[in-house]
């Protein structure tokens, strides 16, 4: 084994335990404030929300392309869904952005 092996090993058990502690703290802090976990609850359910929203309105249209790669209806729905979703977010985001600052403009 040499010094990359080893690098490469302290490397991966950094990065799990950063990602552990970085899941844990938030969960702790949540507990902690139960303002906040009434806040994030409703987040979730509005993530939730807007994802069966668009999944019952995503197509699930079987292609010659798809059949090529193997995709069933229910995959390709899912794939529709995710990107309606990333395209809510996306424009939602930079829609509040704009409107904040046009707002401070104005403050």
């Amino acid at each position: 084994m040499n010094s990359i092996d080893i690098g490469l090993f302290v490397m991966y058990a950094m990065v799990s335990i950063a990602t552990i502690i970085a899941i844990i703290l938030p969960i702790v802090n949540l507990f902690s404030n139960p303002k906040s976990l009434i806040r994030a609850g409703i987040g979730v359910v509005a993530l939730l929300l807007v994802f069966f929203l668009v999944y019952s309105i995503s197509d699930s249209t079987v292609t010659t392309k798809w059949a090529m790669l193997e995709q069933t209806p229910s995959d390709i729905k899912l794939i529709g869904a995710g990107l309606w979703m990333l395209y809510i977010f996306l424009f939602g985001s930079i829609a509040v952005m704009i409107y904040s600052e046009v707002s401070k403009m104005f403050k």
